[in-house]
């Protein structure tokens, strides 16, 4: 006889509105001991929402399974569960709810156990230390949580003998039928340790063939201008990739020139994010996501970055910084996604971000329409309805570091 302790993370707090973007599943006895474990990330297929409170980015959902791949391992998971249990299981139950109900499926009516209600109230990490139980190591882990909600429903069974024989007498529950899918879950652990999105452009362009003949300048600014628009969003799609190996083989261009142009390119970055001589954890987070999308090593990395400190030359001065592009007055601008910045040594809100905006001759839109000049998004890998739209009109898409820096607008 076993129950299933569940936690999810959403998008938000609407069930009819939000969606999952991680679920785990805790399979204990009414005694505490613990049968097995599930969990996985979940592509929401649209923003994650609040990443200062789940912790999760659009990157780290990117390759995670739609909810509709792993509906039937969840199933598999549940069979013989007895009842559902959770800390506020309400929420939980609801957000699976509509899940199976986007998918045609209707979710059982089951029994429930409550931990939260139970221990008379609280958040899990102060009812876990309430009741003297490990509290979750990483709270609002979805499998953290759901370890520490196990060990605290064991906890309050122990003192509700009543409830305990109640639920060793229940009847396994019918769950809907739901087919397996091939899918491959994702563990939070496993989404961060993933490498950057594969490179397959820079294969393409590391096939190129050296030679002694040496292209003039004018290929290896047209490279650097298209490169330089490509990166704006800090993302090279496919389509992108087979634009920039298709024009650096039709300028001739070879595989020492393209690596050149690469090192060339993140020494222009680095130069202005070192204006000040200082490098803010936003300005090398940047910098690192755009070696890795260039192929430069850590070592290249390190090197440029201590080349560009200590030679002036190399430096954008800031009196280049404070010019705001001219043909960027009056044009609309909208943010989408929680950003990721700060500025002043403050988080870098939403209205914030729109005041500074403005100050600096930009109008600020809540929508993308096909009038919209730039889309500004929190994270490259944003699935948002925002960023959708944005692609489909074709509208200029940057990431956060990238318009605050040519706005001269410094943000860590």
């Amino acid at each position: 006889m076993k129950i299933a302790v569940i936690d999810v993370e959403t998008t938000g707090l609407s069930p009819s509105r939000d969606r999952v973007v991680e679920i785990a599943i805790v399979l204990v006895t009414p005694d505490g001991n613990r049968l097995g474990e599930f969990c996985s990330l979940v592509n929401p297929e649209r923003d994650v929402g609040p990443t200062s409170i789940h912790g999760l980015t659009a990157k780290d959902v990117y390759s995670a399974p739609r909810f509709g791949e792993l509906a039937g391992h969840l199933i598999s998971v549940l069979e013989g569960a007895v009842a559902v249990a959770g800390h506020n299981v309400l929420f939980d139950q609801s957000f699976l709810k509509a899940e199976f109900e986007r998918l045609g499926h209707q979710w059982p009516e089951l029994p429930t156990v409550c931990t939260m209600r139970l221990a008379g109230g609280g958040r899990l990490v102060q009812c876990c230390e309430d009741f003297r139980v490990p509290a979750p190591i990483d709270a609002h882990s979805a499998l953290d949580d759901a370890r520490a909600t196990a060990g605290l429903l064991a906890r309050l069974l122990g003192d509700s003998p009543d409830l305990k024989a109640g639920l060793s007498e229940l009847s396994p529950v019918l769950w809907p039928d739901v087919p397996k899918t091939e899918v491959r879950l994702l563990a939070r652990e496993s989404a961060r340790q993933s490498p950057e999105e594969a490179s397959t452009y820079l294969d393409r362009l590391l096939e190129l063939v050296d030679s002694p003949a040496e292209p003039d300048d004018a290929a290896g600014m047209a490279y650097l201008d298209l490169l330089s628009r490509v990166m704006e969003d800090r993302r090279i799609e496919e389509a992108e990739g087979g634009l920039l190996h298709g024009l650096a083989v039709a300028l001739g261009l070879t595989r020492r020139h393209v690596r050149e142009l690469h090192r060339a390119f993140f020494e222009q970055l680095a130069g202005v994010a070192l204006h000040d001589k200082v490098l803010t954890a936003a300005e090398r987070q940047d910098l690192n996501r755009v070696a890795q999308l260039l192929g430069l090593t850590n070592a290249e990395v390190d090197e440029i970055i201590r080349v560009v400190k200590n030679d002036s030359s190399r430096v954008v001065a800031n009196a280049d910084l404070k010019r705001v592009p001219e043909e960027w007055v009056g044009k609309r601008v909208c943010f989408t996604g929680e950003s990721q910045c700060a500025y002043d040594s403050q988080p870098l809100t939403r209205a914030l971000a729109s005041a500074l905006a403005a100050q600096h001759g930009l109008i600020v839109v809540d929508s993308v329409t096909k009038k919209l000049d730039i889309l500004v998004v929190a994270d490259p890998y944003t699935q948002s309805g925002k960023a959708a739209k944005a692609r489909r009109y074709g509208v200029r898409i940057l990431h956060e570091p990238v318009f605050w820096g040519a706005l001269g607008v410094a943000v860590q």
